[in-house]
């Protein structure tokens, strides 16, 4: 019996199995962990452990013929396993042939041969009953021991015009072909689905991206549609940039709203690109790719990182208020917010560790979140209290202190009343 080994990930114990079930000819099993990651370079990863290339066409044999090169490339290709195409026209099919003039000149239509056959071979729905309020259909079938064989076609007689019965055997001919027993479609589209799995260590975006070159070369790049995990990669992908966008968008607006300034806000946000840069280093270490959890948790780090940003900067707007010139405020700044700003990134970068070192189902997956605000959060934190010093040093200067307004009011108050005293005397 086959066990995994203590450390072997989900994806190296599916990928043994499935090289064990492949020499087994009777039946087809696959092994497809569900929420398994895939480590991968700039193609990305994810997703899922399966994907499925669908080329649509008008013709099967055509479409067969211009996939049956993309399954051969596939099949060289040690990242893709199992590579399999879901039209195989080598199931054994009965094709019946009729004598259309011998059939007209006995009164036999092609809808009675076409009945004959649907009843005796199939099955058909030839009324209903109700029986205590709910309604049954009555099916009409043969025996299964009269309808295995082609000889069993001899045995059926059909109804002509006339009322008699006629042999079907002097009818029609019969031969043998081999056949798909499903012809599948996507979007009213005749379609075969080329269905492979990925090896550990090969991406999601690595196997679309072969994939797609493959069918680039064939010519048949815009008959291409994804399904499997390749379809919840792209869809994903897509989604998780614009909400990485909004998120990035929201934060700026929110802080712009908070500190009434345009600079203030985007010297907080320097710290968001070290932050990425944190994650994906993180990525890195832990032999992990850009996929849709690691963007979940860049989207978690652009708080993070705006935390950073905000203490600093605060605090340098409040001593500003009081007086200090701007490189004053932001060095005493950066001095006392030191301490507070460690103790809230240690406690975010602690927080991802359980994320991290927990196993079991979706491990991986959790892991992917975990590392990527793990480092993030560090690599913000230690480059934080250097760029926002810089920065603001440099643009804060253009702005105002918050309560400037306020001072010159009370200034301008105080001088009016001294005015009136002078005067007064």
């Amino acid at each position: 019996m086959l066990s995994p080994k203590a450390d072997m990930t989900t994806q190296e114990f599916a990928a043994q199995l499935n090289r064990q079930l492949s020499g087994i000819t009777s039946v087809r099993a696959i092994v497809s962990p569900e929420g398994g990651l895939q480590r991968g370079g700039p193609g990305g990863g994810g997703g899922g452990s399966s994907l499925q290339l669908i080329l649509t066409g008008n013709d099967y044999p055509e479409i067969e013929r211009r996939i049956r090169p993309i399954l051969a490339a596939a099949e060289q290709n040690p990242g893709l396993a199992r590579p399999r195409l879901d039209y195989e026209p080598t199931s054994p099919r009965v094709v019946v042939d009729i004598d259309r003039d011998k059939a007209a000149t006995l009164g036999v239509s092609a809808q009675a041969v076409g009945r004959a056959l649907e009843t005796m071979f199939g099955n058909r729905r030839v009324t209903t009953y109700i029986k205590n309020g709910q309604e049954y259909d009555v099916l009409l079938q043969t025996d299964r021991a009269n309808r295995q064989t082609e000889q069993d076609l001899g045995k059926l007689y059909v109804r002509a015009a006339s009322g008699e019965t006629v042999p079907l055997s002097s009818l029609v001919t019969t031969r043998v072909r081999g056949d798909t027993p499903d012809r599948s479609r996507v979007d009213r589209l005749r379609s075969i689905t080329l269905t492979a799995q990925l090896s550990p260590g090969y991406s999601m975006g690595e196997a679309i991206d072969f994939l797609r070159g493959q069918a680039s070369e064939q010519g048949v790049a815009s008959s291409v549609k994804w399904g499997g995990g390749a379809r919840d990669y792209l869809e994903s992908s897509s989604a998780v940039g614009v909400a990485f966008g909004l998120a990035l968008l929201l934060v700026f607006l929110v802080l712009a709203a908070q500190f009434e300034s345009w600079i203030h806000p985007a010297v907080i946000m320097l710290t968001v690109p070290v932050a990425t840069l944190g994650g994906l280093f993180g990525l890195l270490v832990a032999d992990s790719s850009i996929n849709t959890y690691s963007q979940i948790g860049l989207i978690i780090l652009v708080g993070i990182a705006a935390k950073n940003g905000i203490l600093i900067v605060e605090f340098a707007n409040q001593l500003r208020d009081e007086g200090l010139s701007v490189r004053e405020a932001v060095i005493e700044s950066a001095s006392l917010r030191l301490r507070p700003i460690i103790m809230t990134s240690i406690s975010a970068a602690a927080g991802a560790i359980p994320l991290i070192v927990w196993g079991g189902m979706g491990g991986e997956a959790r892991k992917t979140i975990g590392v990527t605000i793990f480092f993030g959060a560090i690599f913000a934190t230690l480059v934080t209290l250097f760029i926002v010093p810089v920065f603001y040093n440099m643009l804060a200067r253009y702005t105002k202190s918050p309560m400037a307004t306020a001072r010159r009011i009370e200034a301008f108050e105080e001088a009016e009343k001294a005015r009136v005293a002078n005067a007064a005397e």
